[in-house]
């Protein structure tokens, strides 16, 4: 199970200053990977499971497909066998994993406000973004 250390949110926030620059890259920056990143900051675990990987989009979609069908399903898989609950989005705070839709399904984590998530170039922060789902890491 998933526990964010106690200072997890100076951790939040140091990665997300340390990494703001770090432009998109398919299977390393991606939206899954970034968003795994800082789960990992935040817990010392990773969700994704080990055994998924992808060095491109193609392979990324393909991953999402096998593991659990969509987006959506995939991040509430992985989300279940690592413990994460699922919150009411009304209820989103710093920290949060965030499944939101724009033209396709995607997935980052959110500063309480914004969804936070890799561009071209680096980390924006999405406003008026449609959210899907939102999952929790519990704390210690």
């Amino acid at each position: 199970m998933l526990t964010k250390k106690n200072n997890w949110k100076l951790l939040f926030d140091n990665f997300i200053e340390n990494n703001r620059f770090k432009p998109f890259k398919w299977g390393s920056w991606d939206c899954c990977k970034f968003s795994n990143a800082v789960i990992k900051e935040m817990t010392g675990e990773d969700l994704i499971p080990k055994e998924l990987k992808w060095k491109n989009e193609k392979e990324a979609m393909e991953s999402i497909k096998n593991y659990g069908g969509t987006m959506s399903k995939s991040i509430a898989k992985a989300c279940k066998a690592k413990g994460v609950t699922q919150v009411d989005k009304a209820y989103m705070q710093k920290g949060d994993l965030v499944v939101y839709k724009e033209q396709e399904e995607l997935v980052g984590v959110t500063d309480g406000s914004k969804v936070l998530t890799p561009s071209d170039d680096m980390v924006v922060a999405k406003q008026d973004v449609n959210i899907l789902s939102v999952w929790r890491v519990s704390n210690v």
